[in-house]
């Protein structure tokens, strides 16, 4: 059984933000930003909530560590594969 929803939250977006919110919810396949604005919100309290800026800080420094390692990898791909004589670029 669906249980009713009787609470409102409201709150106001800039336009980039309105048109960044609408194009993540089409990603999560959302019927609409009610729903994912929901499902975002929920997934974050029962996630803990309370990420601090330091994790945040970590997530981040690990994820520009992986970046910079697959930039190397591509270019290192690139120019072996240009050394034997084949096109980087896939043509």
């Amino acid at each position: 059984m669906l249980k009713v929803r009787s609470r409102l939250i409201n709150f106001r977006v800039t336009e980039d933000e309105f048109q960044q919110l609408k194009a993540a919810a089409a990603v999560q396949g959302c019927r609409c930003m009610s729903e994912f604005a929901r499902m975002m919100m929920l997934k974050t309290v029962s996630d803990g909530g309370n990420r601090g800026p330091e994790e945040l800080d970590t997530q981040m420094t690990s994820l520009s560590r992986r970046l910079a390692t697959l930039e190397s990898d591509v270019a290192r791909l690139t120019e072996n594969l240009m050394a034997a004589g084949l096109p980087a670029n896939g043509d």
